[in-house]
């Protein structure tokens, strides 16, 4: 009886993972290699910004800049103060109850990033065209392979060695450019090591031991190694992108006509841009405010995903990694994890002599 209630909930809740991301991802990014032509891109990647900083400091905009700094500065001491307070905490429990779903939303991202990808004859993003690595062919029909294994949970360890394999042999077509898919590699290293037992078959088969047992106390690395990883991912698109090629994010300016919305420059928007999205990666890697910096990049992704009408599939792993991460916000290695407690015994101290009198 209990053999067969695994089954169902390993079999409804794959069906259930298909139905919610195998159609809901064909409608519509910013990454710029998602908006700018193939030519464009690559005339991008061939220009050097001089000094991608200046525009910050232009005094047509050193105003809004400082402005729009204090903002994000009075933002995250707000943010701190509500971390350390009672309602918080209260709903950081609530929340981490979900941390079960963490691995399963990991999961179905990386599955359906997968499969849509095979899908567009690409890998990881549409610009990684499979038509220019040699034996692209096999590596499609891997991708539909390991996709689906990891939907269903079949084999998962298995299956994040084949797509580990495949990260490794495409990045000697590809070369560093693959950083900017570090969170795939983090993602993958984790199915690796750990697994994916719950709403799985595996769970069914082989029941809740991974495969390597000594590996059981070492789990608490999931989410650090999703986070870091994550976080080079952003730091490293951030300064590549919009500052070494700054050219890339002011051509995607000028074309869409952003002008209309921002009234600023497109150097200075493009290094501004750059500046918040590396700030998010340095503090998604120091698990600083983590949940609000989480939430700002949502944010970003999703007016990105409305605005230019970019494809869903190759942001699934960014809304999977983000959502994981707010479930498990805060693990030993982040500056959260120090910071907030502190706060609080602060505040506490300081409501201890108002409550006495």
């Amino acid at each position: 009886m209990r053999i067969k209630r695994r089954l169902i909930l390993a079999v409804g809740g794959a069906a259930l993972m298909t139905v919610l991301f195998l159609f809901m991802a064909p409608g519509a990014s910013a990454h710029e290699a998602y908006v700018l032509t193939a030519r464009q891109f690559d005339a991008g990647l061939n220009v050097f910004a001089k000094n991608p900083f200046a525009p910050l400091v232009d005094p047509a905009h050193l105003e809004t800049f400082l402005w729009t700094a204090l903002a994000v500065l009075v933002s995250y001491i707000l943010v701190f103060l509500w971390s350390a307070s009672k309602p918080a905490e209260i709903l950081d429990r609530i929340v981490r109850k979900a941390k079960v779903a963490g691995p399963l939303i990991i999961r179905t991202a990386i599955s359906a990033s997968f499969i849509y990808a095979a899908m567009s004859n690409a890998i990881l993003g549409p610009e990684l065209s499979l038509s220019l690595v040699p034996y692209g062919i096999v590596i499609r029909f891997l991708l539909f392979f390991v996709g689906f294994m990891v939907l269903f949970g079949v084999l998962i360890e298995l299956a994040a060695l084949i797509a580990l394999a495949m990260f490794i042999y495409v990045t000697f077509t590809f070369g560093v450019y693959m950083a900017t898919y570090a969170n795939y590699f983090g993602e993958i290293i984790v199915l690796l090591l750990f697994g994916s037992r719950y709403l799985s078959f595996d769970r069914w088969i082989l029941g809740k031991d991974l495969w390597v047992k000594k590996l059981e106390r070492f789990k608490w690395l999931e989410t650090p190694i999703v986070r870091i990883l994550y976080g080079v991912a952003l730091l490293y698109a951030g300064y590549t992108i919009k500052f070494l090629h700054q050219q890339l994010t002011v051509d995607v300016y000028n074309e869409y006509h952003l002008v209309n919305f921002f009234h600023a420059t497109a150097a200075y928007i493009a290094a501004g841009a750059g500046v918040a999205e590396m700030l998010i990666g340095l503090f998604i890697i120091l698990g600083f405010a983590m949940r609000w910096t989480v939430i700002i990049s949502l944010i970003f992704i999703t007016l990105s995903i409305l605005y230019f009408r970019e494809l869903l599939w190759p942001h699934l792993m960014l809304y999977g990694i983000s959502f994981s991460l707010l479930i498990n916000s805060g693990d030993r290695w982040t500056l959260d994890a120090r910071i907030v407690p502190r706060i609080r015994r602060l505040l506490k101290r300081k409501q201890l002599p108002a409550s006495a009198n």
